[in-house]
């Protein structure tokens, strides 16, 4: 968030672009937890490894050091156990970026411009 911060600091619109960046973030969020779910149904192990890191690349960006760890916990796993095997990391992950989105939003609404 430090790097996120900074930039808004030196943007008049600052803090329109911080809630707005999170935004982004947590839809895109939502979508790979949701691809993730359907890779799991058709046991795309291939697939929820690549998801995983691409979860784990962007939210890194925003301080969510436990939801890289868990993503990145879960690539390793996806790579090489079968889709049963791997049902309590991805119960793991998606309960974190429960947490994580839960923290944004709060801070989002700290730093969204009134309406």
């Amino acid at each position: 968030m430090s790097a996120i911060m900074e930039l808004a600091d030196n943007d008049d619109a600052g803090e329109q672009f911080v809630a707005e960046i999170i935004k982004v973030f947590l839809n895109d969020l939502s979508e790979r937890v949701l691809t993730i779910g359907s890779q799991m149904k058709q046991s795309d192990r291939a697939g929820v490894a690549t998801t995983a890191h691409a979860i784990k690349g962007s939210c890194g960006h925003f301080g969510a050091v436990r939801l890289v760890e868990l993503s990145r916990d879960l690539e390793d796993q996806a790579k090489r156990q079968p889709p049963e095997d791997i049902e309590v990391a991805v119960l793991a992950m998606v309960a974190e970026t429960e947490r994580v989105r839960t923290a944004l939003e709060a801070f989002r609404s700290l730093k969204a411009p009134p309406d």
